[in-house]
Protein backbone atom coordinates (compact mmCIF):
# COMPACT_ATOMS: atom_id res chain seq x y z
CA UNK A 1 0.00 0.00 0.00
CA UNK A 2 1.16 3.44 -0.65
CA UNK A 3 0.59 6.58 1.64
CA UNK A 4 -2.41 8.27 2.02
CA UNK A 5 -1.93 11.97 2.22
CA UNK A 6 -4.67 14.56 3.88
CA UNK A 7 -4.88 18.19 3.73
CA UNK A 8 -7.13 20.03 6.86
CA UNK A 9 -7.68 24.07 7.68
CA UNK A 10 -10.35 26.46 7.41
CA UNK A 11 -12.00 28.34 4.64
CA UNK A 12 -8.93 29.78 2.42
CA UNK A 13 -5.71 28.29 3.92
CA UNK A 14 -4.73 27.42 1.23
CA UNK A 15 -5.48 23.64 1.15
CA UNK A 16 -6.35 22.64 -2.67
CA UNK A 17 -3.83 24.88 -4.08
CA UNK A 18 -0.90 22.74 -1.50
CA UNK A 19 -2.32 20.01 -2.55
CA UNK A 20 -1.97 20.38 -6.19
CA UNK A 21 2.03 21.33 -5.42
CA UNK A 22 2.32 18.23 -3.43
CA UNK A 23 1.43 16.08 -6.35
CA UNK A 24 3.29 18.02 -9.34
CA UNK A 25 6.48 17.60 -6.63
CA UNK A 26 6.07 14.19 -6.88
CA UNK A 27 5.12 14.00 -10.57
CA UNK A 28 8.20 15.40 -11.08
CA UNK A 29 10.27 12.21 -9.50
CA UNK A 30 7.54 9.73 -11.29
CA UNK A 31 6.37 9.08 -8.20
CA UNK A 32 2.86 7.78 -9.28
CA UNK A 33 0.12 9.67 -7.08
CA UNK A 34 -3.44 10.94 -7.32
CA UNK A 35 -4.95 14.11 -6.29
CA UNK A 36 -8.75 13.99 -5.54
CA UNK A 37 -11.35 15.71 -2.51
CA UNK A 38 -13.61 15.52 -0.13
CA UNK A 39 -16.46 15.90 -0.22
CA UNK A 40 -16.35 14.52 -3.95
CA UNK A 41 -13.69 13.05 -5.87
CA UNK A 42 -16.14 10.51 -7.65
CA UNK A 43 -19.13 11.56 -10.21
CA UNK A 44 -21.66 10.43 -7.18
CA UNK A 45 -19.99 12.45 -4.54
CA UNK A 46 -19.39 15.46 -6.63
CA UNK A 47 -23.69 15.76 -6.61
CA UNK A 48 -23.33 15.37 -2.82
CA UNK A 49 -20.96 17.61 -2.49
CA UNK A 50 -23.10 20.45 -3.75
CA UNK A 51 -25.74 19.82 -1.64
CA UNK A 52 -23.23 20.49 0.92
CA UNK A 53 -21.06 23.17 0.51
CA UNK A 54 -23.20 24.82 -2.11
CA UNK A 55 -25.51 28.19 -0.92
CA UNK A 56 -29.23 26.70 -0.75
CA UNK A 57 -32.54 26.83 0.79
CA UNK A 58 -32.18 23.58 2.46
CA UNK A 59 -32.01 23.55 6.16
CA UNK A 60 -31.06 19.99 7.04
CA UNK A 61 -29.71 18.98 10.38
CA UNK A 62 -26.81 18.22 11.07
CA UNK A 63 -26.92 14.25 11.44
CA UNK A 64 -28.28 14.35 7.64
CA UNK A 65 -24.97 16.35 7.08
CA UNK A 66 -23.54 13.85 8.64
CA UNK A 67 -24.67 10.98 6.94
CA UNK A 68 -24.38 12.75 3.37
CA UNK A 69 -20.98 12.91 3.94
CA UNK A 70 -19.84 9.81 4.99
CA UNK A 71 -22.41 8.28 2.01
CA UNK A 72 -19.95 10.73 -0.01
CA UNK A 73 -16.97 9.02 1.40
CA UNK A 74 -18.19 5.60 1.15
CA UNK A 75 -18.22 5.92 -2.85
CA UNK A 76 -15.64 8.16 -2.74
CA UNK A 77 -13.18 4.80 -1.22
CA UNK A 78 -14.88 2.51 -2.25
CA UNK A 79 -14.50 3.44 -6.38
CA UNK A 80 -11.39 5.69 -6.02
CA UNK A 81 -9.01 5.89 -2.49
CA UNK A 82 -8.93 2.10 -1.82
CA UNK A 83 -8.11 0.90 -5.51
CA UNK A 84 -5.58 3.64 -5.87
CA UNK A 85 -3.46 3.27 -2.86
CA UNK A 86 -2.71 -0.27 -3.85
CA UNK A 87 -0.08 1.16 -6.82
CA UNK A 88 -0.46 5.11 -6.51
CA UNK A 89 0.15 8.13 -3.30
CA UNK A 90 -2.76 9.25 -2.75
CA UNK A 91 -3.21 12.94 -1.90
CA UNK A 92 -6.47 14.56 -0.63
CA UNK A 93 -7.62 18.15 0.19
CA UNK A 94 -10.01 16.84 3.46
CA UNK A 95 -10.95 14.11 5.03
CA UNK A 96 -11.67 13.01 8.77
CA UNK A 97 -10.17 15.63 10.44
CA UNK A 98 -12.53 17.96 8.89
CA UNK A 99 -15.45 15.88 9.40
CA UNK A 100 -14.27 15.59 13.52
CA UNK A 101 -13.73 19.60 13.80
CA UNK A 102 -17.20 20.99 11.11
CA UNK A 103 -19.58 18.33 12.80
CA UNK A 104 -19.61 19.73 16.09
CA UNK A 105 -23.06 20.61 16.81
CA UNK A 106 -23.93 17.32 16.44
CA UNK A 107 -25.16 15.74 19.96
CA UNK A 108 -22.70 13.08 20.41
CA UNK A 109 -21.07 13.61 17.52
CA UNK A 110 -17.69 12.38 18.54
CA UNK A 111 -19.68 8.48 18.95
CA UNK A 112 -21.55 8.96 16.02
CA UNK A 113 -18.58 9.90 13.69
CA UNK A 114 -16.33 6.67 15.16
CA UNK A 115 -19.13 4.71 14.56
CA UNK A 116 -19.67 5.77 10.76
CA UNK A 117 -15.86 6.06 9.83
CA UNK A 118 -15.24 2.57 10.88
CA UNK A 119 -18.65 0.57 9.26
CA UNK A 120 -18.38 2.91 6.78
CA UNK A 121 -14.72 4.38 5.58
CA UNK A 122 -12.71 1.16 6.11
CA UNK A 123 -11.91 2.93 9.28
CA UNK A 124 -9.00 4.43 6.93
CA UNK A 125 -6.89 6.86 8.99
CA UNK A 126 -4.28 9.56 7.00
CA UNK A 127 -0.62 8.11 6.94
CA UNK A 128 0.31 12.00 7.04
CA UNK A 129 -1.61 15.19 7.30
CA UNK A 130 -0.77 18.72 6.43
CA UNK A 131 -3.08 21.18 9.03
CA UNK A 132 -2.38 24.55 7.17
CA UNK A 133 -3.36 27.12 9.98
CA UNK A 134 -4.96 30.45 9.86
CA UNK A 135 -6.96 32.88 11.41
CA UNK A 136 -10.71 32.84 10.49
CA UNK A 137 -10.83 36.32 9.27
CA UNK A 138 -8.20 36.06 7.04
CA UNK A 139 -8.89 32.50 5.79
CA UNK A 140 -12.87 33.53 5.09
CA UNK A 141 -11.17 36.91 4.01
CA UNK A 142 -8.69 35.22 1.02
CA UNK A 143 -11.75 32.30 0.54
CA UNK A 144 -14.30 35.11 -0.55
CA UNK A 145 -11.97 36.41 -3.34
CA UNK A 146 -12.73 33.53 -5.23
CA UNK A 147 -16.05 33.93 -7.02
CA UNK A 148 -17.37 30.77 -6.61
CA UNK A 149 -20.72 29.13 -5.66
CA UNK A 150 -19.21 27.07 -2.59
CA UNK A 151 -19.91 29.57 0.01
CA UNK A 152 -22.36 27.60 2.38
CA UNK A 153 -19.47 27.39 5.32
CA UNK A 154 -17.61 30.71 4.52
CA UNK A 155 -20.93 32.45 5.96
CA UNK A 156 -21.38 30.32 9.12
CA UNK A 157 -20.88 32.37 12.34
CA UNK A 158 -17.45 33.93 13.40
CA UNK A 159 -17.84 31.75 16.36
CA UNK A 160 -18.20 28.56 14.65
CA UNK A 161 -15.04 28.79 12.39
CA UNK A 162 -13.48 29.92 15.34
CA UNK A 163 -14.48 26.27 16.90
CA UNK A 164 -13.02 24.98 13.48
CA UNK A 165 -9.94 26.24 13.86
CA UNK A 166 -9.55 25.35 17.95
CA UNK A 167 -11.00 21.52 17.36
CA UNK A 168 -8.12 21.18 14.20
CA UNK A 169 -5.47 22.78 16.44
CA UNK A 170 -6.26 20.19 19.41
CA UNK A 171 -6.27 17.39 16.95
CA UNK A 172 -2.55 18.58 15.93
CA UNK A 173 -1.34 18.03 19.44
CA UNK A 174 -2.62 14.67 20.19
CA UNK A 175 -1.23 13.10 16.64
CA UNK A 176 1.92 12.94 16.16
CA UNK A 177 1.01 12.47 12.04
CA UNK A 178 -0.49 15.86 12.26
CA UNK A 179 2.11 18.71 11.27
CA UNK A 180 1.08 22.02 11.60
CA UNK A 181 1.98 24.53 9.45
CA UNK A 182 1.40 28.45 9.57
CA UNK A 183 -0.67 29.26 6.27
CA UNK A 184 -0.45 32.76 6.47
CA UNK A 185 3.06 33.16 5.40
CA UNK A 186 3.72 32.75 1.46
CA UNK A 187 2.32 29.44 -1.08
CA UNK A 188 6.13 29.39 -1.74
CA UNK A 189 6.94 29.37 2.11
CA UNK A 190 4.42 26.57 3.03
CA UNK A 191 5.22 24.49 0.03
CA UNK A 192 8.65 23.98 1.24
CA UNK A 193 8.30 23.72 4.69
CA UNK A 194 6.15 20.73 2.75
CA UNK A 195 7.97 19.25 0.91
CA UNK A 196 11.04 19.56 3.45
CA UNK A 197 8.93 17.51 6.29
CA UNK A 198 8.43 14.76 3.38
CA UNK A 199 12.06 14.33 3.01
CA UNK A 200 13.48 14.76 6.56
CA UNK A 201 10.99 11.39 7.09
CA UNK A 202 12.56 10.05 4.09
CA UNK A 203 8.78 8.68 3.15
CA UNK A 204 9.76 7.97 -0.39
CA UNK A 205 13.23 6.83 0.03
CA UNK A 206 14.10 9.71 -2.52
CA UNK A 207 14.36 13.19 -2.33
CA UNK A 208 11.27 14.94 -3.42
CA UNK A 209 11.78 18.99 -5.70
CA UNK A 210 10.12 21.84 -4.65
CA UNK A 211 7.12 22.65 -8.05
CA UNK A 212 7.23 26.39 -7.41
Amino acid sequence: MKYFITFEGGEGSGKSTQATLLSRSLSKVKEKNILTREPGGTIFSEKIRRLLVNKNKYDISSDTELLLIYASRHEHLREKVIPSLKKKTVICDRFIHSTLSYQINIKNFRQKINFVHKNFAYNLNPDLTFLLDISPEEGIKRSLRIKKSETRFEEKSKNFHIKVRNTLLTLSKKDKKILKIDASQSKKTVHYSIIDHINSKSFFKKLIPYSV
